[in-house]
């Protein structure tokens, strides 16, 4: 979940607001990438977030569709967010979220990287690393990727590329404190208090090892 108000509060004190799908992001078992090793499906829970409960306030949403759906001659099981961005509260955010199983939440205390697919509308995302030591401070990792609108784009994410905010209180990432991986509408595109439209949609999302 998102952290509680802070003096420096960005994105916080959210609830998650449903959980819609159970599985791996399909198409097949092991793969690799030649900077990252081996890559695993990712499977869990997916659901999304946003800022519209208490003690925020809000009125982003974020909305999630599963489908399995044949993408160059492979069946994948894709995730489509959509939603609206806003600031009614004034640190507005919405995103999604997978909560991992077992095997793969090990995997990701171990993870030289992460990959995905996506398909965006060609604004910007977070893909973020979230730890137990970063939950007080907000000093939690994330990588920012960009979206082609009406392309499909392959992100890869080495652990390196995992930054802390400017305003967190710099910590070395442990691994092993890992509690789980989310995705976030990016502050930049945070604009108007009524409407910043988003949709995206998400596949093939990999841990390596």
């Amino acid at each position: 979940m998102k952290k509680s108000a802070l003096v420096l509060m960005v994105l916080f004190g959210v609830l998650f607001t449903m959980v819609l799908s159970c599985a791996s992001t399909g198409g097949g078992g092991k793969s690799s990438a030649a900077s990252l090793g081996i890559g695993y499906a990712v499977v869990g829970c997916w659901g999304t977030y946003d800022d519209h409960e208490e003690p925020n306030n809000g009125s982003s949403k974020a909305y999630l569709v599963e489908a399995e759906e044949s993408i160059d001659g492979v069946t994948f099981t894709t995730y489509t967010i959509t939603g609206n961005l806003t600031t009614q509260f004034v640190y507005g955010f919405a995103g999604w979220y997978v909560d991992p199983d077992t095997e793969t939440f090990d995997r990701f205390k171990k993870a030289t990287g992460f990959s995905f697919k996506v398909l965006g509308d060609g604004k910007r995302y977070s893909i973020k690393y979230k730890t137990t030591d970063c939950q007080i401070d907000y000093c939690y990792y994330q990588y920012d990727f960009d979206t082609v609108p009406g392309q499909a784009v392959t992100i890869e994410v080495p652990m390196k590329y995992f930054l802390q905010p400017s305003w967190g209180i710099w910590k070395k990432l442990n691994q092993d404190n890992v509690i789980g991986v989310e995705f976030q509408t990016h502050e930049k595109w945070r604009t108007s208090a009524t409407t910043n439209p988003f949709e995206v949609k998400m596949w093939d999302f990999k841990v390596y090892n």
